[in-house]
């Protein structure tokens, strides 16, 4: 398939993207910084550009069967600058009829089917007061997605590591007493992430997942 992937350059992207190309997939890196991907294939096209420029954001998805989004706020920022990328991001999907969203995000966007979970509630109360930016372009980056007309999936991340990949991932909604706020490798999400490129489990549906 023709994959467009954002937030393709950071240690969990590259490992995706590397998973993607693996799997035999056509693969287009939208980077702000192109020379962060270390490595050329001949499967793989990176288009240099920013989520305001949206000329390069539809360069980029002028061909996507499906896009696939890691983007997501690193700490303290100003603006929405992720939310407002993803309505662009959704905005040429639509144009160029991709059909297929996959996109990260974490428990701060809440689900219908969660319930309430101690560990998460607390984890969530200190992003939203120490960290309001933050969290608002969190949870407006989850909207954009849901209350789009694609075929979307989001997959809510708890703390991340850098382990090697157990296989076993546990896949719920909070307060389900299967999930965990602190532990899942990167490589896991990337086996998960690039698995949902070819299959329609989760559409429509924002589970957590982790080891």
């Amino acid at each position: 398939m023709n994959i467009t992937l954002f937030g393709g350059t950071g240690e969990t992207g590259l490992l995706v993207l590397k998973k993607a190309l693996a799997s035999g997939h056509q693969v287009t890196v939208f980077a702000r910084t192109p020379s962060k991907i270390p490595f050329q294939h001949k499967r793989l096209n990176v288009i240099k550009g920013d989520l305001f420029e949206t000329d390069h954001i539809e360069k980029a998805i002028s061909e996507a069967e499906v896009v696939l989004s890691l983007l997501g706020p690193t700490g303290k920022t100003k603006g929405l600058v992720v939310s407002e990328g993803m309505k662009n991001i959704v905005t040429a999907m639509h144009k160029y009829g991709a059909k297929r969203l996959i996109a990260t995000a974490t428990p701060s966007y809440p689900d219908s089917r969660d319930t309430f979970q101690l560990s998460f509630a607390l984890a969530v109360f200190m992003i939203k007061t120490l960290m309001k930016q933050t969290y608002r372009d969190i949870v407006e980056t989850g909207k954009i997605v849901a209350h789009s007309s694609l075929d979307w999936t989001l997959v809510r991340l708890p703390m991340l590591s850098s382990k090697p990949a157990t296989g076993n991932l546990k896949i719920g909604y909070l307060g389900s007493g299967n999930v965990s706020l602190f532990s899942l490798s990167r490589e896991d999400l990337a086996n998960f992430l690039v698995q949902q490129v070819g299959h329609y489990k989760y559409i429509g549906e924002a589970p957590v997942i982790s080891n």
